[in-house]
């Protein structure tokens, strides 16, 4: 919860924006997402964004929040995966043949700005500038043990892209984005690792976000592709990670209040 709390904070520094805006808009969503990354799951999302535009202004400032957990665990494919094994006498060793199940689960937030917000019959685009916070984990367990391992990437950094609006009886929406992460945290927690560990290292591949909105009145719709790129850890006493790719399809009911 540590990029909640740097969110809020920033959310205070732009107090100035907020006290002179005109239009405030408040968004909340329900909805899915298929994750493909060490195995596949879907996940149920809650999110929900405020808006905030001052009057006669084209910019406008965002605050977005999202979580997600998975509906269903998946099987993990025991020739890709190695755990720690018990260094200990009394704790009892894990089967070559027992089966182990994954599950997903993570949060993201980000604030930042729109500009070129105009009311316009023609099709209009605008940039994209936030500061972006992403969070991502995955649990092991088994049907004896609930708890084997958990690894959890924390990434942050800087979101840019641009988007278009296309006005009409339902508006369209389409954004393409660039996530570049300045601060990445890997950190795994277990049964047998002890105190757990972290990595952190500012070399970080950039990933990609796609999204498709669709808007009549106070209802809409929308649908978002994610490319993420999780960084490698190594940990010499412990367990080194790999570098692995999260690719997800997300769909979402928007209601605005």
């Amino acid at each position: 919860m540590k990029y909640v709390k740097n969110l809020l904070f920033l959310f205070i520094l732009f107090s100035s924006q907020i006290a002179q805006a005109q239009l405030f808009r408040l968004e909340a969503g329900l909805g899915a997402t298929q994750i493909s990354w060490l195995e596949s799951q879907s996940t149920a999302d809650l999110n929900v964004q405020l808006s905030i535009q001052k009057k006669e202004s084209k910019r406008k400032f965002f605050v977005a929040l999202k979580a997600y957990g998975n509906l269903h665990r998946s099987n993990v494919d025991r020739s890709k995966f190695t755990f720690i094994e018990p260094s200990n006498s009394y704790s009892t060793k894990i089967s070559s043949t027992e089966e182990l199940f994954s599950n997903y689960r993570g949060s993201e937030a980000e604030v930042g700005f729109l500009w070129n917000q105009k009311t316009s019959i023609l099709p209009t685009f605008y940039p994209i500038l936030s500061l972006y916070s992403k969070s991502i984990a995955r649990k092991i367990s088994s049907k004896n043990s609930n708890y084997i391992e958990e690894e959890k990437y924390s990434l942050h950094g800087i979101n840019a892209g641009i988007g278009v609006i296309i006005p009409g009886k339902t508006t369209i929406t389409f954004q393409g984005q660039i996530f570049e992460p300045i601060m990445r945290d890997v950190t795994l927690y277990g049964s047998y690792v002890g105190v757990p560990y972290s990595s952190t290292s500012s070399v970080n591949d950039l990933s990609y976000k796609g999204k498709i909105g669709f808007k009549k009145a106070k209802i809409g719709a929308l649908i978002t592709y994610e490319i993420l790129n999780l960084g490698a850890a190594e940990n010499k006493n412990s367990k080194s990670i790999l570098a692995s790719q999260a690719n997800s399809l997300s769909f979402s009911l928007q209601y605005e209040f």
